[in-house]
């Protein structure tokens, strides 16, 4: 694949721009030298190419002459700078429940890879994995991402929170001091992917920016986003409409077909051709969005059991034994100490 087949969100090349803003160079002037229109990217549909993005970044560099100019980029990041998936992280009940959130829509900001948490002894590691058949990549945008998640969890939990180790595939800086004064911790570079790795306690602290409802009406957003992606990807949309009729389940497959403007019949000719039924999305998603919603920490049992559909939580907690090998207060225990 070519470097115009991967894209990240439009409002990122902004974030750039405002960034260089702040080096006394019009960021806006740039944007519009590499084919970037500046008022699309405020657009919540705008998507911007990992060519141009490339571009965008090879140009910065040169005007600025920084070669850490994508640490100063990552302070300029917002919520807003991620629309709806922003909110949903702020809003987080824990700094671990954000980042699985960026995990589970991290092709809303980027599809140039994966982003994964795991979970460690005594650690959670984030760890970014580009995909292979990128040939040309810029170690800034490397650098904004990974700064830019340490910074947010900084904002979210506390100003002095601090990695226990960085590791980026960029090759090493001839000064590190600006990677080091920004991450807190040791930074190693030339690594064979990025992934921070933080303290697993830190990770299961309530935030005072916790609002699961405000994350739950935000989480939506981001499925409709990704949905509206890739129309041709209809598991996302389905995904994405059976999410917004809650209680899971809730909605016919029937009348999902009808808010998908398909009739019954192709809906489930169109699921047929990738392997999978309406059941069987409905039944994949009730799974992931169990472990999700129990890890998190924030909601009853019982407000669990009826999002996804069941009508007891003797029911819930059976299904969850099945699906995991473990009870859902013995999963919410071991993933929040």
């Amino acid at each position: 694949m070519s470097e115009s087949s991967y894209s990240v969100i439009g409002s990122w090349p902004l974030v750039i721009s405002r960034a260089v803003n702040a080096y006394g160079i019009d960021g806006k002037a740039l944007l519009q030298r590499v084919g970037i229109e500046p008022v699309q990217t405020a657009l919540p549909e705008a998507r911007c190419s990992l060519s141009q993005l490339n571009r965008l970044w090879r140009l910065a560099l040169t005007v600025t002459d920084d070669p850490a100019l994508g640490l100063t980029v990552a302070s300029f990041v917002r919520p807003t700078s991620w629309h709806a998936l922003g909110f949903a992280i702020w809003a987080s009940n824990t700094v671990r429940d954000g980042f699985a959130r960026l995990c589970d829509n991290f092709r809303m900001f980027a599809d140039y890879g994966t982003l994964h948490i795991n979970t460690l002894d005594d650690s959670v590691e984030i760890s970014l994995h580009r995909d292979p058949a990128i040939s040309v990549w810029c170690a800034s945008e490397t650098d904004a991402f990974i700064g830019t998640c340490v910074l947010t969890a900084r904002h979210i939990y506390r100003p002095d929170f601090k990695p226990e180790q960085v590791w980026l595939s960029r090759p090493q800086p001839e000064d590190p001091t600006p990677w080091q004064r920004l991450f807190k911790c040791p930074v190693y570079f030339n690594a064979a992917y990025d992934r921070i790795l933080f303290r697993r306690e830190a990770m299961h602290q309530p935030l005072l920016t916790a609002s699961p409802e405000l994350a739950a009406q935000n989480d939506v957003l981001v499925a409709d986003y990704v949905a509206r992606m890739d129309r041709a990807d209809l598991r996302a949309r389905l995904e994405s409409l059976l999410l917004s009729h809650l209680p899971l389940g809730n909605l016919s497959a029937q009348a999902a077909a009808d808010e998908l403007g398909l009739s019954l019949r192709t809906l489930q000719r169109r699921l047929q051709d990738k392997n999978t039924s309406f059941q069987q999305v409905l039944d994949a998603l009730r799974k992931k969005q169990a472990w999700h919603w129990v890890t998190s920490g924030h909601l009853p049992l019982a407000e669990i059991s009826y999002r996804l559909g069941f009508r007891h939580t003797g029911n819930f907690t059976r299904a969850f034994k099945r699906w995991f090998a473990v009870a859902p207060l013995q999963a919410r225990l071991s993933e929040t100490h």
